[in-house]
This record gives C-alpha cells, structure tokens and sequence, in this order.
C-alpha cells in the first residue's frame, strides 16, 4: 500500500500454537470437502473406480507370494506367506498413500493458495486423511482373508485403530515436511518415489521381524513402520507377537516426525505463494 512517499507493507503476525490449532479447527468443514474431493478424483473415469484400492495390493501380494514365500522360503512366523504379506501391504498402503498425496498436495493445489486464505495446514493433512478411505477398504478384504486362512483374531484387533492413528501421524509429520520442501525444491517430487521404495524393502513386509539378528534389532525399530507393522500383523491375525519396545519407538519417532512437519511448515508457508 502506497501513501504519500511512504510503502506500508501488510504482513500476518506471528500465531501462537493454540491460535494456529483453533484456526485449523474452525476451517475443519475444509479439511472433510477437500479429502472428499481426493478420492472422488483419484477414481474418477476409471473403469473399475475404488476397486483398484484392492487390486493393486492383491496382485503385489500374488508376486511376493509366488518369489519370496514359494521361491526364496522366506519364513512368516507360521503365518500363510498371502496373509502375512497382504498385512503388511496393508499398513504400508496407509503410509505411502498419505506420504505421496502429502508431499504433492501444496503444489496440486497451487490455485487455492493465491487465491484465497484459509489455514495451509488444511491441504496436506486432507491430503493424508483422503488415504484413510483405502486402507478402510483394504482392511475390509484382508479381515474374511485372515478366516479363510484359518485364522481367529481375537480381542488383538483393538490395536488396530491405535496402529492406524500412529501410521497417519507419522505420514501427516512427513507429508507435511514433504509438501513445506517441495514447493521450493521440486527434486522431492523425483526423489519421494524412489526413497518410499527403498522404505519399503527396508520395512518387515515380505520378511518377518525375527530374521534380525537380535543385536541389531534395537537398531532395525529406529524404522518407525517396523513396530508398526508387526504389531498391525499380530492385531489382525492374532499369531505370533510383537515387541511392546519397538512398538513404543515407533510410536515416539512418529511423534517427533510429526513435530518437525508441522513446524517446518508453520515456518514456511507464508512464502508458498513467492515460489508456486
């Protein structure tokens, strides 16, 4: 703003944490329309729509299955190699999709951002919320599996929305840290893809925890999805175990990812607009 000689410049002030949470919460009706509007694009003009949210993990199951479970006698801990693979995959599903539409959301949605104000935080975090909705499918093919297969879940699958909120924390955390460094270094967008594969193989998924050697196990749970993966694999399948330990330590490096994401982004999202 110009007056007289003089150049008033108008920037927002500095929000207090509880200020930034109640704004959040106030644009919450934002947050339902645009995950709604994710997944209802995601499987828009497809031929089978939700279907693919099955079919995808299905058919990495078969393979896993057939190369590491029949060809490479990987063990499973007396769990059906399909089952145990499909678990995993499962969970791992949750994160990668909240990861991946996370870290693309602010630059997907760039229109929003000029042109209108509204708290920032609402993209990322629908963009990860939007992943619920496959995992919930999912969760609901592998459940009659795990019968089919014989198994009898029992009072374990209480862990199971506990799981669930720690993978959604953790892939808010990072896909919100993603999202704050992509929008000025557009390698993440090259680089996400490649690092969520290696998280992958690095991951129990198509191996259980109990082939790490126990002097380097401590070490293999600093992998945040290692806890989390077996527990999920015990809660819904009700064999075998899991380690309360490691199960805490992915619990707490989740949290502290989550700290960092929504930190680094409260500190950068003001200049989202100058490089978008």
């Amino acid at each position: 703003m110009q007056i007289g000689d003089k150049k008033i410049i108008i920037r927002p002030g500095n929000q207090s944490l509880i200020e930034a949470l109640r704004e959040f919460w106030a644009y919450r009706d934002l947050l339902y329309i645009l995950a709604a509007r994710e997944v209802s694009v995601r499987y828009k003009q497809t031929a089978i729509g939700v279907a693919w949210v099955v079919l995808q993990p299905m058919l990495t199951t078969l393979i896993f299955t057939l190369v590491f479970g029949r060809f490479a006698k990987i063990p499973s801990d007396g769990i059906p190699y399909t089952v145990f693979a499909y678990s995993g995959l499962v969970l791992w599903g949750l994160l990668s999709q909240g990861l991946t539409r996370g870290g693309d959301s602010i630059i997907a949605d760039e229109k929003l951002i000029t042109k209108v104000y509204f708290p920032r935080l609402v993209i990322p975090f629908a963009a990860v919320g939007s992943a619920w909705i496959d995992f919930a499918v999912s969760l609901f093919i592998l459940l009659p599996l795990t019968y089919l297969f014989g198994l009898r879940p029992t009072v374990s699958l209480l862990l199971i929305p506990v799981l669930m909120i720690l993978v959604m924390i953790l892939a808010a955390g990072m896909g919100t840290l993603l999202a704050s460094l992509n929008v000025r270094y557009r390698d993440f967008r090259y680089v996400m893809p490649f690092l969520i594969q290696i998280w992958l193989y690095a991951s129990p998924i198509v191996y259980p925890v109990s082939i790490v050697p126990e002097s380097a196990r401590l070490w293999y749970y600093l992998n945040p999805m290692a806890g989390l993966i077996e527990a999920f694999r015990y809660a819904v399948t009700g064999q075998g175990g899991f380690s309360w330990l490691g199960l805490g330590i992915s619990a707490l490096i989740s949290l502290i990812l989550f700290s960092l994401g929504f930190s680094v982004f409260r500190q950068v999202e003001r200049s989202f607009a100058d490089f978008i």
